[in-house]
């Protein structure tokens, strides 16, 4: 995700589902941030969302469950805030006939401030900048609170 090219230049370009915050390393944001730019026409969006700083630390931490006829997942969450991330180990049970295959993963997702999307993305070439709280786009979903997720619009500046 940190380096990539397109064939040609387009309008848009979506990041959708915190990809975001599994970028690794803070520095690398940049080289994100640059290959989107690059990517996109003079005039052309870039729409994203990220998990908040205040995800990792009130929604995050706990379990959380979920089942479906063909799937069972279970989620251990927290905050790492030596490394300021969010951290979850996550087991997925998929039906495979008349039992139930387990399968795990680790996740981390590195805390963005406001302040860093903003200077980074203005660094990349991009003019307006617009953050959205997400609530009002998940009604009905407790886990989104206000100030735990973000969509931003960013537009490459024109000549």
């Amino acid at each position: 995700m940190c380096d990539f090219r397109l064939p040609k230049p387009v309008d848009l370009i979506l990041c959708e589902f915190d990809a975001l915050n599994h970028v690794s390393r803070k520095q690398d944001l940049a080289r994100v941030a640059h290959a989107v730019s690059q990517a996109l026409r003079p005039g052309g969006y870039f729409y994203f969302d990220v998990n908040n700083r205040l995800a990792f630390e009130v929604v995050w931490p706990g379990a959380w469950f979920t089942e479906m006829p063909t799937v069972a997942l279970v989620m251990h969450g927290g905050y790492d805030r030596a490394r300021d991330r969010g951290v979850s180990d996550v087991d997925w049970f998929l039906r495979e006939g008349k039992l139930w295959r387990r399968h795990r993963e680790h996740i981390e997702q590195v805390a963005w401030t406001a302040t860093e999307m903003r200077r980074t993305l203005r660094a990349a070439g991009f003019d307006r900048i617009r953050a959205f709280d997400a609530v009002p786009f998940f009604t009905g979903d407790s886990k989104i609170r206000p100030g735990c997720r973000t969509f931003y619009l960013a537009r490459k500046s024109a000549p």
